[in-house]
């Protein structure tokens, strides 16, 4: 009897963890945190030894607690598409160095990061590997470049765990591969099934105008977001609009767009980055930060819920300035500085408290599917049953799927266990 087994990201987000457990082999799918928290949360612990990782993509909500293995001794192979381990070590030390910040020390050392990048394999999309019995297949999930809906043969059960999708194609890549085999079980993301994000060209052109004003008043246009997946999505949107003035990237996005322009075979235009990145430059270090703010201009930072990264220090040189903005490119979550400077006007992270005077907004560029598109993809994969994790609302949503038909449980920490 196959059995599943839900570890985190039940009626919340963070610390994706899925494992299915055939009776001949365990495949653990995603192992990772919750980083607005400090300390960091961690999945529930896998009991024994798992026979293989399957990474849907590189976010810390979904691979931060891999290392975790290694301290363990538990080094199985690790399958991914390929550049989710370049990006995968980026955000591990990352995440290394910032919780040492904090005071804070992770349960895995660099030596271990090192050690786990040993034990990846890499996989094509549509390329079938084996574990042990189990076959399994790497779909394209369209969230970011790599991100992958993992399908897997497994003891006459075909389940797809789809990690984080987007079934619409973006600037950066194309949409969520919908040419899918028969599935029996499916382990959904539930991010937006409460809410429609609002009309992608019209958010495109909000930034583009945002950019324009402010220039205009002779100001600087802080954009922040995401290292992996955003700022460069967002580099693309400004320059399919033409980029005629000073533009800067800051943080760790300079490093995730290297690495993410080495596989420009996951971009829905293979040259797209690199034409972008022509009108661009890559602030090298605070020298070069102190003078890109006393000319009007574009900067593009880390991070995006502007907890840490450089943009920190920009809102702190520049919160005084009307002259200037800054738009926040995604969700804020509760009680993160974002989320609290759109509530109160107040830039608060620390000992910092700041009443900001530049123009602020927040703007909708996610990487999910929204409420429609989740209803619509799920209709389309047609499961006999379906698991709803990895949203704030998924007993709401498992609800509303069991009205239209469908067999849809919300795993909850006292209720997390199924057999197939």
């Amino acid at each position: 009897m196959v059995q599943v087994s839900f570890h985190g990201a039940m009626a919340s987000i963070g610390c994706s963890s899925v494992l299915v457990d055939t009776g001949g082999e365990k495949i653990l799918m995603d192992y990772g945190t919750k980083v607005q928290e400090i300390p960091p949360l961690f999945p529930i612990p896998v009991q024994g030894k798992v026979d293989a990782i399957i990474i849907s993509h590189a976010h810390l909500d979904h691979v931060g607690a891999i290392p975790i293995f290694s301290t363990k001794k538990n080094n199985c192979p690790i399958f991914s598409q390929g550049v989710t381990k370049p990006l995968s070590r980026l955000l591990w030390l990352d995440s290394i160095k910032i919780s040492r910040e904090e005071g804070v020390e992770l349960p895995f050392s660099r030596n271990d990061v090192e050690a786990t990048l040993d034990s990846f394999v890499p996989v094509n999309f549509r390329s079938p590997f084996k574990v042990h019995n189990t076959k399994a297949t790497l779909f394209d999930a369209g969230h970011i470049p790599g991100s992958a809906l993992t399908y897997l043969d497994a003891g006459g059960k075909k389940i797809l765990y789809t990690g984080d999708y987007k079934t619409t194609d973006t600037k950066l890549v194309k949409g969520a591969d919908l040419k899918l085999p028969e599935v029996d079980v499916m382990v959904t993301e539930s991010t937006y099934s409460d809410r429609e994000h609002p009309d992608r060209k019209l958010q495109e052109k909000e930034l583009v105008r945002t950019v324009r004003d402010t220039l205009s008043r002779d100001g600087v246009a802080l954009i922040s977001g995401f290292a992996v997946g955003r700022i460069d999505e967002l580099l693309l949107v400004l320059d399919s609009n033409g980029i005629d003035y000073p533009l800067y990237v800051d943080g760790m996005a300079k490093k995730a767009i290297t690495i993410i322009n080495q596989h420009k075979n996951l971009l829905k235009d293979p040259k797209s980055l690199d034409k972008a990145l022509e009108k661009a430059q890559y602030v090298a270090d605070h020298k070069m930060r102190k003078k890109i703010i006393k000319q009007p201009g574009v900067i593009l930072s880390t991070g995006g819920m502007l907890q840490g990264g450089p943009i920190v220090w920009y809102i702190q040189k520049l919160f005084d300035k009307k002259n200037c903005s800054l738009t926040m490119s995604g969700f804020q979550v509760e009680g993160t500085p974002g989320k609290t400077l759109l509530e109160t006007g107040r830039y608060i992270n620390k000992d910092i408290d700041l009443e900001v005077h530049m123009d602020v907004k927040k703007l909708n560029f996610s990487s999910h599917a929204s409420r429609d598109d989740l209803f619509e993809f799920i209709k389309h994969v047609n499961p006999e049953k379906i698991f709803c994790v990895h949203g704030e609302h998924t007993e709401d949503f498992a609800r509303e799927l069991n009205e239209q038909g469908f067999d849809a449980t919300a795993p909850l920490a006292n209720n997390r266990i199924f057999n197939l």
